[in-house]
């Protein structure tokens, strides 16, 4: 007889090398998850579940029918053993705590417009154009596959829930853990640069480091991750420990994705048990809190957006660009505005504007993963500081800020330094999703999504090579951006950048999906 739960634990155990446990072979991931119901009439049940990572596990342990002090003095003992063996406890988060924490960073996430009395409707009140339909099940369903596929079976995930249970201190605390990750990195490889993301710690005697084993035992066990029986061993250990710039950015990445699940954890929850014919999207949409249509094949505003990309491709870059004509197409362009974000970017261009010499504003473009595509429509394009610790920042070389390829066609010179004239669009291609993307690892996807944005240029901190981690711009704030030039570069790179320090200082207009060919 199940009862309500009234309190619950759950405990992980990562040791890649079996030193803790004797399991040398194939080392330890695993989980122990217990909790108390309570069955009414004093009595309750203590039930457990525990076993290897991303398995079912097993029940054996668990107490039914026993008088609820018994039940909790039971998890009580359980935990207190598990502990003292070296598991880790794992807290769990509340929405009160996300929203709290969003807007102590001057990030102001509402909560999401009630979504169960969507749920409730017989029929979709509004009908949305079936691409605008499909684009959202893309938006929210690819945050959810990915997030569910990376966390092991402890942390509870389900399409109704991706995030699970893992509480927003427990990430904080696998951010500080990559932190502490990154400074051993950077003193054994030194500082990150484009030739050594890739590069690992090297092995003594065929195995990683100790204290590179230790660092990744300890953030796995606070952000449990799959890791498949045909990745354990020691033979494997190179592989899974995070011991280069690379991998490190790939746990990162991971733990903005647990954050902008969680944001949206009620939107999930709904569209779940949606059954009506429009209602998932009426859900999903509303939840998103942006304005979307879908821009028609052969209308102006479509051949406007599609010259825009097929103008601003450069031929340098190989990777899209080969025997004379470019590997991309655009199959689908979508209007796309965060509500509420023009009048907020509007101020800002007029500040700008005001500026004598002023760029005034330029069309750029920024490519992203179609994971990300839930979190950075929901909230926008954050500066790194009000980033949560210990995720993702997309950009470093040209300083701490939001980064973007400029459509640069026709513009010449960004004061007074000379524009490539073509980039743009192929630069922002190399951080989506797309099979050949050069940036990030895994990219198989045929498709993938670029947005065309607005941005607000004052007066440029022209860069023609490299200013890794800079907070602001030389001369800020009458220097409001970073113009990283190509064609006066000193440090090896072929492409023009902005890197913006306002989060007003761009806004979206359109969402383009593209294929390769």
């Amino acid at each position: 007889m199940a009862g309500t739960i009234v309190d619950s634990v759950t405990l992980n155990f990562t040791d890649l090398t079996g030193a803790k446990t004797g399991c040398t072979s194939l080392g330890s991931n695993k989980f122990w998850k217990g909790w108390v119901e309570d069955i009414g009439g004093g009595m309750g049940n203590f039930e457990c579940k525990w076993g290897p990572t991303g398995e079912p596990g097993s029940d054996k342990g668990s107490q039914r029918g026993i008088p609820i002090c018994s039940a909790r003095d039971q998890l009580a003992k359980k935990v207190k053993e598990k502990v003292a063996k070296g598991y880790t406890r794992l807290d769990t988060r509340s929405d009160q705590e996300e929203m709290a924490k969003a807007a102590a960073k001057g990030v102001l996430v509402a909560p999401d417009p009630a979504p169960k009395a969507v749920a409730k409707t017989t029929a979709a009140s509004r009908i949305f154009h079936p691409e605008v339909g499909r684009l959202l099940g893309i938006i929210y369903g690819e945050t959810s596959r990915v997030v569910r596929a990376g966390l092991s079976a402890q942390a509870g995930a389900t399409a109704e829930n991706p995030i699970g249970n893992l509480s927003d201190r427990q990430l904080d605390l696998g951010g500080s853990i990559l932190d502490e990750i990154e400074t051993f990195i950077t003193k054994a490889l030194g500082r990150e640069c484009s030739t050594n993301r890739s590069q690992t710690i090297p092995l003594i005697r065929g195995v990683p480091d100790s204290k590179i084993i230790d660092f990744t035992d300890r953030f796995m066990s606070n952000v449990p991750r799959q890791i498949g029986r045909d990745q354990r061993g020691r033979e494997n250990l190179h592989q899974i420990v995070i011991s280069s710039f690379e991998r490190l950015d790939e746990q990162r990445k991971f733990l903005q994705l647990l954050r902008d699940a969680h944001l949206t954890k009620d939107v999930f929850q709904a569209a779940s048990h949606v059954t009506t014919s429009g209602g998932k999207e009426e859900v999903w949409y509303d939840g998103l809190g942006c304005d979307i249509d879908i821009c028609e094949p052969g209308s102006a505003e479509y051949r406007k957006v599609v010259d825009i990309f097929n103008n601003g491709q450069s031929r340098n870059n190989a990777n899209w660009w080969r025997n004379g004509q470019s590997t991309l197409q655009v199959v689908r362009v979508f209007k796309f505005i965060r509500k509420g974000a023009d009048a907020r970017f509007q101020a800002y261009s007029n500040r700008m504007a005001a500026k004598p010499g002023a760029v005034g504003n330029i069309m750029a473009w920024h490519g992203t993963r179609t994971e990300n595509l839930l979190g950075i429509s929901k909230v926008g394009l954050l500066m790194p500081e009000n980033l949560p610790r210990g995720v993702h920042i997309s950009g470093k070389a040209f300083g701490k800020g939001i980064y973007h390829a400029p459509c640069t066609t026709g513009i010449k010179t960004i004061c007074g330094f000379p524009t490539d004239g073509t980039n743009g669009a192929l630069k922002s291609m190399n951080y989506t999703s797309a099979q050949g993307a050069y940036y990030g690892s895994g990219n198989t996807s045929r498709s993938a999504f670029m947005y065309l944005q607005d941005v607000a240029l004052g007066i440029a901190d022209v860069r023609t090579s490299a200013c890794w981690d800079k907070a602001r711009p030389d001369d800020w704030p009458r220097k409001d951006f970073i113009y990283a030039c190509a064609t006066k570069n000193s440090g090896g790179f072929t492409h023009d950048e902005m890197v913006t320090f306002d989060q007003d200082a761009q806004t979206f207009r359109y969402l383009l999906e593209i294929e390769t060919r």
